[in-house]
């Protein structure tokens, strides 16, 4: 009796199906499209995306830890069976040693030309095959086509985005965050609110933020809204001649609050926000 609990047992947990990745949520936002989002706890700190344009796969995304590359590629696999033939990689900030330096030697990878640069300075190895461009890059397939911006300087030196056309489906990486503030960057606070109205004006009817749920239109603008909010009261601090110090324990936006990433990362945005734009 014992011994044929254990067999049934066994049998049961080697029939259940296997998980490809645990890194990545995976949604369809259009016909061969698709977001992954970031699962909590996981190896991916931010999303990417996913597309199928008839005859390749293309990849986008950033912060990639080895396991975090490897199980978007599993998830990519499991949506299609098309070759993935291009990784994308948003943007990069300087000292993340630990990120995007495990690509796949037979994939190609493509960035802004500031990315690039940055990359160059700090890989351990170099990244090859790669490709990388100043102003846009787009990629015609049988079935759709993904058009790359280099809209940088904002979060980084080089931020790139990702749109797709015919679906109107627009992944921002790090430029955008949803139900969070998220880390404001390394690159310029001026140039990011101007990014932001230019994203507005693109006819995107499903945005996918770096960090947080697929959204829209609204999200974005309640981003921009809060990233106005934040830099106005950064100024007003700089404007009164309060210290950095001062700036930190009265600094106040007490309608973002209540998002779960206030406490975290507003002391560190504050002080990079700070030292910017008293430049």
């Amino acid at each position: 009796m014992y011994q044929g609990a254990i067999i049934l047992l066994l049998t049961l947990l080697f029939s259940l199906p296997v998980c490809a990745q645990d890194s990545y949520r995976i949604q369809q936002v259009a016909e061969g499209t698709y977001a992954a989002i970031a699962s909590p706890g996981g190896a991916a700190t931010s999303n990417a995306l996913i597309v199928d344009l008839g005859t390749q796969i293309i990849l986008c995304g950033a912060h990639f830890s080895r396991k975090a590359m490897n199980d978007l590629i599993a998830a990519a696999t499991e949506v299609s069976t098309k070759p993935i033939r291009m990784i994308a990689l948003t943007h990069y900030h300087p000292g993340s040693s630990l990120f995007d330096f495990a690509f796949p030697d037979n994939i190609n990878l493509v960035t802004t030309i500031e990315t690039r640069l940055i990359l160059k300075q700090e890989a351990h190895k170099g990244i090859t095959p790669l490709l990388f461009f100043k102003e846009g890059l787009s990629f015609e397939g049988t079935e759709r086509t993904l058009i790359l911006t280099n809209v940088g300087p904002a979060h980084s030196q080089g931020d790139m985005i990702a749109y797709l056309p015919q679906s109107k489906v627009l992944f921002a990486g790090d430029l955008l965050h949803f139900n969070s503030l998220g880390f404001l960057g390394a690159g310029s606070l001026y140039d990011w609110v101007q990014v932001l109205d230019g994203l507005d004006s693109l006819p995107a009817e499903i945005i996918i933020p770096g960090c947080g749920p697929i959204g829209n239109r609204n999200d974005l603008q309640q981003f921009e809204k809060y990233l106005k909010a934040f830099l106005t009261e950064i100024l007003r601090h700089i404007e009164e001649g309060n210290s950095l110090e001062t700036t930190l324990n009265a600094f106040s936006l007490p309608q973002y609050k209540s998002l779960p990433d206030y406490s975290d990362v507003t002391p560190g945005n504050i002080e990079r926000a700070y030292r910017q734009l008293r430049e």
